[in-house]
């Protein structure tokens, strides 16, 4: 159980940085908002196929999880 929400928070915190990063970088607006620049979107497509080879079906379920993780880290920390 633990390593799951260890992996949750993983995939949450690199979708955060990845979208940050992305930010960052595209100073002329090349890329869409959506979801290089969102966090949350990027969190799930970078989660989904990781946790869904691992787990299956509940693997969405996972990847979901880690992107709402990733939007409470945007808005809290």
């Amino acid at each position: 159980m633990s390593d799951i929400i260890l992996q949750i928070i993983g995939f949450a915190c690199l979708g955060y940085l990845a979208s940050d990063l992305m930010v960052t970088l595209d100073k002329e607006d090349h890329l869409p908002n959506k979801p290089f620049k969102c966090d949350m979107c990027l969190s799930y497509w970078i989660s989904i196929i990781p946790f869904m080879v691992q787990f299956g079906l509940i693997g969405i379920i996972y990847a979901a999880m880690s992107a709402v993780t990733a939007n409470i880290l945007y808005k809290y920390i």
